[in-house]
């Protein structure tokens, strides 16, 4: 046997399950073949074919299977050893070939007739049997066969061929599901999700069946938790195209049409090589059903992207009508077959299928949005109030415009009290009544003064420019006090665009005037002017004092009460006067209606609470305040603050273990980040995203971010943070025992954090990177980049505890790279050094860790300090454990058997 082909074909099963993984087989048994390695060949077409069936390939399955059975049952002495696993495929055959309508239905049976015979002979349970003419009669419908298959399925004893623990009962909640047992699937599906499940295709399979179910039985909290769970795990695994379907079936019948369409989007692509035509065919019927809801719901204009098509954009409508022809075709292609009319039936049913239910939010977002969307929808009217001719649905009506000079005071009025719309009407008004020719100098001032406000926001040096032509006629005018009111708007606009001395310096004396000498209703906004101005200068402790006062005098003003409130609690939080800032934004919470006009408003105040809530430590009570932020912004008008509000929203997820709504409330925002305008939020969206996969163990996901990051930085990026990135990146990689690719970001990241003149940083980046090549054997490069930071180590003071630490680390390191070598006496010469590095440096833990493998590579290690290890080590842990078996060793070594047995016994015992 070729140890060189052995290799090969290790390496082709370590590869995951996709095209890679096939082609190494592949060659793999090509090789075999030339090479004469009959037993290889026949291994690696038994490998190849649980890889095609992994692999989204199932039919492709088909010939390697049938020749590993030819070539067994020609001489099954020589391939005795892979009998099982022969069988195990074997349960794979009926249900691909269903799969397939060219392949006559014979075949099926022929080989469901087979397993039989091969499960009799070999003394197995006909458990799998049964499980597989289930489904051969489920497929074409065979009720009453189907039944019975069941029944024999399930009182079958299960053995070492039957599917594992969550892959036998998924097939049973479908059945049942199918024969409207919706309770009985949810029972059994609870009891299977209770184990633990180590199968690649579980959990998510059984969450995904479990579907309808959930929601008939009004179980629907699980039903999203399954949807998301599922999905998640299924997107990225090649050949789940039928279990996407039912996703995509899932969310249009609970009245997520638009998510449906999303995940439709994003595996139309897998259409054009589909894993099976039984896949195609349900997921054309599920897509085309939620095409046409979203397109009755959206509009006919509502267009769907299409990838890698001449038109890649296409009218939902016309979608769907395509796809319910292709999946019907399909259908009747397999009832030809079949001899039945049951696929058609069911593709049918699908395209016809009505709503499970009317809305099931999908996040905790959602929620809340649709929760206001129900308090907000105004009651019918009934026939009796509408006979009455009740008009309690239409808006108010306008108020009147004045004439004349009055449409100024009425612009004016109209502008303190907040109604924008009316002042700029009225204001337009006089103009257009009154032309500049006819205007006396004091009603242009006061044109200009109104002009400014309309525009400051957008506008800024423009209304300054009308603010200051302004004072001028006000001056010709003498009016003193328009004089003041005009002078301290165009110091507060000063600030706000940045120009804080020059604003300070025009309006801090007006403000003070006008604070006590304009009217009484207009003082506590003059003062909150200055404390938003002394707040835009830093000066808090003055801009904390104005606005306490500011509140104490509002009497009216609604939204100047709002404002003050969440200026007051934004000092007090920087102050550290955390409970009165939450009390103080609570109040501006509180203040602000349910109307829609204050969404954005709520929104912000919503936001600013949780950072208070999360600054004192109440991170559940900040997630709440962020998810209604959130479900504030449906507007498209806010997609950005949106955007930047799931950020933190994804960031309180993570602060309470929350990784999975973390993940995908970033994915949401990251949609809204693709302007290169907003580059920092997006790569702040897929920091949290790498994040979150991490602690989902999503690690290829949480790589691709961190390298969509490095590819998109600066070249002159900060070095703390590309160090960061390359270090993440080679953490992740060494993760998925990926070592040999992890050297060089790691190498990288050492480079930056010297850029950085971060030297401890930069070793531990190193040692990582000679961690990595030695676990790749490149034991060379191992001992040059440990070298390397052993130089850097060397000019660091000596007295650091982190420089002694890694001094110890690095003969540590050493040692290890000499041990893979074989060089056993320069390996416990090195570890020695390592653990007298540690002890002298303070580091216990780290010394006992070394002398117990310089003890367990037979390295001398005295008796008594093993002793006192054992004893002072808590009971159970590591050291107690590596210890006692080592002392086990010696006693056995000196011939102290009892002694030795009694010891065994203690470390034995539960």
């Amino acid at each position: 046997m070729s140890t060189e082909l052995q290799q090969q074909l290790d390496d082709a099963m370590g590869l995951p399950y996709g095209r890679a993984r096939s082609i190494a087989l592949e060659n793999v048994v090509r090789r075999a073949e030339a090479e004469g390695a009959e037993e290889i060949a026949f291994a690696a077409r038994l490998d190849l074919v649980e890889a095609y069936l992994h692999g989204g390939e199932p039919r492709k399955s088909l010939v390697p299977f049938a020749r590993c059975v030819t070539d067994f049952d020609a001489d099954p002495a020589k391939y005795g050893e892979h009998q099982w696993e022969l069988l195990w495929n074997f349960k794979s055959v009926p249900s691909t070939l269903s799969d397939f309508p060219e392949v006559p239905l014979e075949r099926a049976y022929s080989v469901l007739d087979d397993m039989e015979r091969r499960w009799k002979q070999g003394g197995h349970s006909l458990h799998a049997v049964h499980q597989h003419r289930w489904l051969v009669a489920d497929h074409i419908g065979d009720a009453e066969t189907a039944e019975e298959q069941f029944r024999l399925w399930s009182t079958a004893p299960r053995d070492d061929l039957s599917d594992c623990a969550g892959c036998d009962p998924n097939d049973k909640v479908q059945h049942l599901i199918n024969t409207g047992r919706t309770d009985e699937a949810v029972a059994l599906g609870h009891r299977v999700l209770s184990e633990q499940l180590d199968c690649i295709t579980q959990p998510q399979k059984i969450l995904t069946s479990m579907l309808p179910a959930y929601v008939a039985e009004g179980m629907t909290v699980e039903a999203v938790d399954a949807h998301r769970k599922a999905y998640r795990l299924l997107r990225g695994q090649p050949g789940q195209l039928e279990s996407l379907a039912d996703h995509v079936r899932f969310c249009a019948m609970t009245g997520n049409e638009v998510r449906a369409v999303e995940l439709i989007e994003s595996h139309l692509a897998e259409l054009d090589d589909p894993p099976s035509t039984f896949a195609e065919m349900n997921f054309l019927a599920t897509a085309s059903t939620a095409l046409r809801r979203l397109a009755d719901l959206a509009g006919p204009e509502l267009a769907v992207r299409r990838p890698s098509a001449v038109n890649p954009e296409v009218a939902a409508s016309d979608l769907a009508a395509e796809f319910a022809e292709r999946a019907t075709a399909l259908a009747a292609r397999f009832d030809e077959r079949n001899g039945t009319d049951h696929q058609s039936r069911r593709i049918a049913g699908l395209l016809t299928e009505q709503p499970w239910t009317s809305y099931l939010p999908l996040s905790e977002t959602a929620q809340r949005a649709h929760e206001r969307r129900i308090v907000r929808e105004p009651a019918a009217l009934s026939l009796h109030e509408a006979a009455k001719g009740l008009d309690a649905l239409s808006a108010p009506p306008e108020p009147a415009l004045a004439s004349g000079p009055e449409l100024l005071d009425q612009a004016e009025e109209a502008w303190f009290n907040d109604d924008d719309g009316l002042s700029v009407s009225a204001c337009s008004a006089f103009q257009a009544e009154v032309p500049p020719s006819m205007q006396t100098p004091a009603q242009t001032a006061r044109v200009l003064d109104l002009r400014g406000l309309h525009i400051a926001s957008s506008e800024p040096e423009q209304a300054l420019a009308y603010w200051r032509e302004a004072l001028e006629l006000h001056a010709k005018a003498g009016d003193e006090l328009r004089m003041t009111r005009t002078r301290a708007r165009i110091g507060r606009l000063l600030c706000d665009i940045g120009q804080y001395d020059e604003g300070m310096a025009t309006g801090e004396e007006p403000l003070r005037r006008l604070m006590a000498d304009d009217e009484p209703r207009r003082r506590p906004g003059w003062r909150f002017s200055l404390a938003l101005m002394f707040y835009s200068g830093g000066r808090h402790q003055e801009a904390l004092k104005e606005v306490a006062q500011t509140r104490t005098e509002l009497s009216g003003d609604p939204t100047l009460k709002v404002i003050a409130a969440l200026l007051h609690g934004d000092l007090l939080a920087m102050h550290g006067r955390l409970p009165e800032a939450e009390a103080a934004t609570s109040e501006a919470i509180d203040a602000l209606g349910p109307e829609a006009s204050h969404d954005a408003q709520r929104s912000a105040a919503y936001r600013q609470r949780a950072l208070i809530r999360n600054a004192m430590e109440n991170p559940d009570e900040a997630v709440g305040d962020l998810a209604e932020a959130v479900a504030l912004l449906s507007d498209p008008a806010h997609r950005l603050v949106a955007a930047m509000t799931r950020l933190d929203l994804a960031d309180a997820y993570l602060e309470v273990d929350r990784p999975l709504d973390a993940a995908e409330t970033a994915e949401e925002a990251l949609t809204a980040l693709d302007d290169p305008a907003v580059a920092p939020l997006a790569a702040r969206a897929r920091e949290i995203l790498t994040n979150a996969y991490n602690a989902l163990g999503e690690l290829d996901s949480a790589l691709a971010q961190i390298r969509v990051l490095i590819d998109t930085v600066e070249p002159d990026e900060d070095p703390n943070w590309l160090a960061d990135l390359r270090q993440e990146e080679g953490k992740l990689l060494e993760q998925l025992n990926r070592d040999n690719e992890a050297v060089a970001p790691l190498e990288q990241a050492a480079a930056f954090y010297a850029q950085a003149e971060r030297p401890y940083d930069q070793i531990v980046a190193l040692r990582r990177a000679g961690r990595s090549a030695m676990f790749s054997e490149d034991f060379a490069a191992a001992r040059a980049i440990f070298g390397r930071a052993r130089q850097v180590l060397d000019v660091l003071p000596g007295g650091d505890p982190q420089t002694s630490f890694h001094d110890g680390g690095l003969w540590y390191n050493l040692a290890e790279v000499a041990m893979r070598c074989g060089d056993s006496g320069g390996a416990i010469t090195q570890m020695n050094r390592a653990a007298d590095t540690y002890e002298q440096a303070g580091h216990e833990d780290q010394s006992i860790d070394a002398r117990l493998i310089v003890a367990a590579w037979g390295g001398s290690v005295d008796e008594t300090w093993l002793r006192s290890v054992h004893a002072e080590a808590e009971e159970g842990s590591d050291a107690w454990y590596r210890a006692g078996w080592l002392l086990v060793d010696q006693l056995r070594a000196s011939n102290r058997g009892p002694e030795a047995d009694r010891l065994e016994s203690t470390l034995t015992q539960p």
